[in-house]
């Protein structure tokens, strides 16, 4: 086993998750936010709340198989659950169970559970994405990046000021692999563009600046999660959708990297529309 799950006896013990997932594979798996489609892209349980649980969770576990990798590979779940309340909490948690004697699964990873404002179609109530390490330990490169030791970066312009008044970085570089704070459209006095075409052409241009300082490039990016305030009630937006499909395209070199995109009703300032955080594998 890669992964061993425990629960410190100071957290609450839960039934549907665990508090900690610690891996000791060398191969990370990331699947992108999975909703409740079929292999047409038809949406399952309209309306219904546990049978769209089941059919995503499912479709996660189809994803992992088609990496070499299962639900137990599991080492973080986010579950996004549209206009979320208390009291749909049962249909979740039905939803999961059936989904486990689906696919057969008794993984319980760590969870985080997210009310969302909107997903990418209006009938989607819920989408879950995971992440997955498999495989042995493999021994670093004499001349590679030192794989235990925490580097952490700070953007030059806006991000030395948030360092300095908010105490956070822009980047962590761990061995090969580059996490990024979630960037906004802003400028380096954090004005954003009226434009919201712009606004999101600039939160691409910040991901980029921050991956640079941590020696990575869009062309390294594995994992993409976007925040969106909706456009419209409901649903995301069309200039969303099309601006954020034609910059990764242009950026990537040709890659299609996983990439999971949520309606949020706030983003962190006044005004501010998207906030783009990505994971790299250098």
């Amino acid at each position: 086993m890669t992964v061993t799950l425990s629960n410190p006896q100071d957290l609450p013990r839960v039934d549907a998750y665990h508090q900690v997932a610690v891996a000791t594979g060398s191969r990370q798996v990331f699947v992108a936010g999975q909703v409740s489609w079929d292999a047409d892209g038809a949406t399952v349980g309209v309306g219904d709340l546990a049978a769209q649980v089941e059919q995503s969770y499912a479709n996660v576990a189809a994803a992992l198989r088609h990496a070499g990798a299962s639900t137990d590979d599991v080492v973080r779940l986010t579950v996004y659950a549209v206009d979320w309340t208390p009291d749909k909490m049962p249909a979740l948690l039905d939803g999961l169970a059936r989904a486990a004697r689906r696919t057969g699964s008794t993984a319980t990873p760590p969870a985080t559970l997210i009310g969302v404002a909107a997903l990418d179609v209006p009938e989607h109530l819920v989408e879950i994405e995971a992440t997955a390490v498999v495989g042995e330990p493999a021994p670093a490169p004499a001349d590679s990046h030192p794989a235990n030791r925490p580097e952490f970066f700070a953007t030059p312009g806006y991000g030395d000021r948030q360092l300095e008044r908010m105490g956070y970085s822009q980047a962590v570089r761990i061995g090969d692999r580059v996490e990024i704070s979630g960037q906004g459209g802003w400028d380096d006095d954090f004005v954003f563009p009226s434009d919201l075409e712009d606004e999101i052409v600039r939160a691409f241009d910040n991901v980029e600046r921050t991956l640079a300082t941590a020696g990575a490039t869009w062309a390294d990016v594995v994992h993409v999660n976007s925040y969106h305030v909706p456009e419209t009630p409901g649903f995301i937006g069309e200039t969303h959708n099309r601006v954020m499909v034609e910059q990764m395209r242009a950026r990537t070199g040709g890659r299609a990297p996983v990439w999971t995109e949520t309606g949020v009703p706030a983003l962190g300032a006044p005004g501010m529309r998207v906030e783009i955080r990505v994971t790299a594998i250098v």
